[in-house]
């Protein structure tokens, strides 16, 4: 397994379709993941520090995981089925969830895993 930092979502053109980026830790590899521009403009107000007035989907599972007190301590991309990347959600409690690639970035950037 090799540990991934997230670059960034970017723009593929000419279809003008969001894609994060995850880059390998000490390596050169990318993994580009194709998103929707929900889950994109997700990110992006996780990455700009946007608070909306009312919580978002990832901003209640945050507050419902502080709640709790259940850490988000990794996210792993577990699998590459059909061309379609599926992730995995792993808590303290010893917990995985299965999540999509672009929910568990979300979160993560919001809990700062």
């Amino acid at each position: 397994m090799h540990a991934l930092e997230f670059i960034g979502v970017r723009m593929e053109m000419p279809s003008n379709t969001p894609i994060v980026l995850l880059k390998e830790v000490g390596g050169s590899r990318v993994i580009p993941i194709w998103i929707g521009a929900v889950e994109a403009t997700a990110i992006a107000y996780a990455t700009q520090g946007v608070v909306p007035p009312r919580p978002m989907t990832h901003d209640l599972i945050k507050n419902l995981l502080m709640a709790l007190n259940v850490e988000l301590t990794e996210v792993r991309i577990a699998d590459l089925i059909d061309g379609v990347f599926h992730a995995a959600l792993i808590f303290s409690n010893g917990v995985e969830v299965s999540a999509r690639p672009s929910d568990a970035v979300a979160l993560a950037l919001r809990l700062g895993v």
